[in-house]
Parts: C-alpha cells; sequence; structure tokens
C-alpha cells in the first residue's frame, strides 16, 4: 500500500480508508467490470465522499493494484502462521495446499478479477504483480526442496511442480464454472494431493506401506484432562493406538497408568503432569505443556466422576461442584494462554465429556448436576472461543458396553435395552467415532452443540 502516494498523514487513516476501498472495489468490479464502474460509484459504496478519494487513490488502477498487494499480504501471513509449528515436511506441504485453498475459496471473486483484468495494466505495475505472484509461489517451492532433502519425494525441479500445483488450485476459481455445481471444495483438495502424492512420493514398497498405514490421528496433540472415569481410560487408550500424543493432567500417576499406556514418564508419546506433583492448570503449567510438546491441537475434559465419588448418598455433592468450580477457574486462568496456542492450528478444538449413563443408576441427583453445568459450560465456552476460531462441543455418553459400573449388573442391562430406542447397549467406539467427529475438520463449522451417544434414548 506504500507504493500509491497519498495527501494523508496518518498511517492508520489510510490503512482503514484502502481496505474500505478494496472492499467496494471487489464487489463493484464483479457486478459491473473493472472498465465500467466510476470512481465515484466507489466513493459512495466504500463511504468516502467523491472528493476524498483522491486523498487514498489517484486512479483505478491504484485500487487494482492495491487488491492484488491486500491478498499478497493475507497470503504471506496465514502461510507463516500455518506451517510455523509444523516439522514432518510432507504434513507442511498438505498445510500449504489447504491453506491456498482457503485463499481461493474465500478471496473467489478477487481472484477471478486479477486473472480477468492484469492485462489492462501498465507494464511497472504488471511487472510488480508478478514479482508478488514469484514470491508467493516460491514457498510451496521452499517446501518441496524440503521434501526432496528429506528423501520424500523424488528430486523434480521445484518450479514446474510448485506452479503445477498452484494451476490445479486455481482451477477452483477459473473453472468454477463447471466445478462448483458437480464437486466439493473437500473433493477438489482431496483429488489433487492424490494426484500429487501417488505421483511423485519417492518410497519402496515397505515405505509406502507404512506411509498407508500411517495412523488418522499421528502427530496430533491431545491434552487430556482428569481422566478419572473407566471410559475416559478407555478412550485414551484408543487415542494412542490411533497415533495421537497425550498430555495428561489430573490424578493419574506415571505409575498408576504404565500398564494401561505402555508408556511411563518421560515418553515422547504421552507425558503425565499430575495434580499432586504439578498442581491444578495454570498459565505456567499450560506454557510448560507446549513448551514440552507443542501447540496443542485438542483438549479433552472429562466431568465424569469415578466409583469412589459418585456413591448413592448426597454427601459427594460438595466434592461434585468443587471439581466443577475447579474446572470453570481453570478455564479462566489459562483462557489467553489456551486461544494463543490453540488458534496456531487450524483445527482447535476444545471437546467436554459428560457423565455417561450409567452413573444415573449410581446417584440420579449428582448426575443430572454435572450433565447439566457441562452443558452449560460447553455453550459458554463456545462463545468465549469462537472468535479464535476454536471449537467446543460435548458429547454425553449414554449406556456403553464392556466397562460399565458393577452397579449396573444385577439385572439392569434387560431392563436398559428395554429402553434405549436401537434395542441395545453402545460401544466404546460409539462414542470413539463422535470424538474423531468432533476433532477431526469435518466438523469445523460446528460449535456449542451437544451430542448424546445414547441409541436414540433421551437423556433429558
Amino acid at each position: 500500500m506504500n507504493d500509491i502516494p497519498t495527501t494523508i498523514k496518518s498511517e492508520k487513516l489510510v490503512q482503514k480508508r484502502r481496505e474500505q476501498i478494496i472492499f467496494a472495489a471487489i464487489k463493484l468490479f464483479s457486478q459491473k467490470g473493472f472498465h465500467k464502474t466510476t470512481l465515484r460509484e466507489l466513493a459512495e459504496e466504500a463511504g468516502i465522499s467523491a472528493g476524498n478519494i483522491y486523498d487514498y487513490i489517484g486512479s483505478k488502477e491504484d485500487i487494482f493494484f492495491l487488491i492484488h498487494g491486500h491478498l499478497a499480504r493475507i497470503a504471506e501471513e496465514k502461510f507463516e502462521q500455518n506451517i510455523q509449528d509444523i516439522e514432518y515436511p510432507l504434513d507442511k506441504l498438505k498445510e500449504i495446499i489447504h491453506t491456498e485453498f482457503d485463499l481461493m475459496y474465500e478471496w473467489s471473486d478477487a481472484i477471478l478479477l486479477i486473472y480477468q483484468e492484469t492485462h489492462t495494466l501498465s507494464m511497472p505495475r504488471v511487472k510488480s504483480i508478478l514479482e508478488r505472484e514469484r514470491k508467493h509461489i516460491s514457498k510451496l517451492e521452499q517446501v518441496l526442496e524440503e521434501c526432496i532433502k528429506k528423501n520424500m519425494l523424488r528430486d523434480c525441479n521445484t518450479r514446474i511442480v510448485a506452479n503445477l500445483i498452484t494451476s490445479m488450485i486455481d482451477a477452483w476459481v477459473l473453472r468454477r464454472w463447471d466445478l462448483r455445481k458437480q464437486v466439493t471444495r473437500t473433493e477438489m483438495e482431496k483429488s489433487i494431493l492424490e494426484i500429487f502424492f501417488n505421483g511423485l512420493l519417492n518410497l519402496n514398497r515397505s515405505e509406502s506401506n507404512q506411509l498407508k498405514d500411517r495412523k488418522p490421528l499421528d502427530e496430533k496433540l491431545i491434552l487430556f484432562i482428569n481422566p478419572r472415569t473407566e471410559l475416559s481410560k478407555a478412550i485414551l487408550r484408543l487415542l494412542l493406538s490411533k497415533g495421537a500424543r497425550l498430555a495428561i493432567h489430573g490424578n493419574v500417576t506415571s505409575n498408576d497408568a504404565e500398564g494401561l499406556f505402555q508408556c511411563g514418564e518421560g515418553s515422547e508419546v504421552v507425558k503425565f503432569y499430575s495434580v499432586k506433583k504439578y498442581g491444578q492448570m495454570t498459565p505456567y503449567l499450560f506454557k510448560q505443556i507446549v513448551d514440552d510438546f507443542g501447540s496443542i491441537n485438542v483438549i479433552i475434559e472429562d466431568l465424569g466422576f469415578s466409583y469412589s465419588e459418585a456413591t448413592t448418598s448426597y454427601t459427594n455433592l460438595g466434592l461434585t461442584n468443587e471439581r466443577l468450580e475447579t474446572s470453570f477457574s481453570y478455564v479462566e486462568e489459562v483462557i489467553d494462554s489456551l486461544e494463543k496456542s490453540m488458534s496456531k492450528t487450524r483445527s482447535g478444538r476444545i471437546l467436554y465429556l459428560a457423565p455417561w449413563a450409567w452413573d444415573s443408576h449410581r446417584n440420579s441427583f449428582q448426575y443430572e448436576i454435572v450433565k447439566a453445568e457441562t452443558i452449560a459450560l460447553t455453550r459458554a465456552m463456545a462463545k468465549r472461543m469462537a472468535p479464535s476460531r476454536i471449537n467446543v462441543n460435548c458429547i454425553i455418553p449414554g449406556f456403553i458396553n464392556g466397562i460399565k459400573p458393577v452397579m449396573a449388573d444385577n439385572g439392569k442391562e434387560t431392563e436398559t435395552n428395554n429402553l434405549i430406542p436401537l434395542g441395545y447397549i453402545g460401544d466404546i467406539n460409539d462414542v470413539m467415532n463422535a470424538i474423531y467427529y468432533f476433532i477431526s475438520d469435518a466438523s469445523k463449522y460446528i460449535t456449542g452443540q451437544v451430542l448424546e451417544v445414547t441409541g436414540g434414548l433421551s437423556l433429558d
């Protein structure tokens, strides 16, 4: 934006007004065309007087140049932000392709406009735009070269390959007349990744099989808080089997869990932060976990209660309220650190596990209180975290088979089956499938939701 002269001394005001002009121009140029749109119309759409618009730009060509500069700056910022914490080169390459698709999707009208009208600019302006494009493509070339050095891709002309990849992504905009009604953005991105990786991966048969065997949660860091229940411990085992790395905070110690997770304190896969040793969650502890593992992708907190806590009396309601207050207060204390860490990933997720339905047999009053509080926490947090693009949802497990409490036996199972519309008790994998959904990109536009995994049984 500094390449265009202005009579205004305030840089902030110049930036604000020029952004207003940019958005107005994208709208009007797309609707009426570059040549048919007048500066007076642009000024009116931007909320600037016709006379004052010349304080910020000198011509429509200036505006066109500003649009390209604005997009180039956004692209550079997103690239740097989205790959800065990714170490595995192939994952970095996938993230760049995904980010490029995000830009195409969000700014499709502006990008199409640039392709259609660049030829109308003066040669110095065209040259400057092409230099920006070269810098943009070079980012992709650098990652391709990194993959080649790591022997993940066979040697190739990275300039050619980078241009081929960006051309395929550009087709989402340039050929939208043929694609948009027939193909989803996800299908388009998946097809490009399949074409690229199947054609260039430099792997022998064993390495190829190893790549195919990559687990769905490989490299994903999950902070699991309060794994006190049998259900959460079963979920932890399954998360580990799917390749997740786990930071575990709560009353579970490494000695208690070594047999459960088959790895002890100091493992690169799982590390325990016991309350006894590290205390309750604080900004300092949260930072330590991030320093140990890197940016956190997912936080899962179990707000259910263990056998010792869920008795048939009401004496433990004080303990229940104390635990809930602790959960609420830690969120308030680490909220800034949490937003800073999770917003670096495009898949920031917080997932709360409410008590499961078997607990209603042990203490129905306590069960209803904790469940209601969990739902309230989910919805409040969803609103709080939405500006940071962090999704917050809740799962209420129903009657799950295999790890049910002893108290649920003695004739309760048959009675329960008769209550469930689907006619049978669920499996731990039913809960895991719901968890996979909420921590995956498939749920990126879903937040503040409560999902009952109950076979159709209403737990209200």
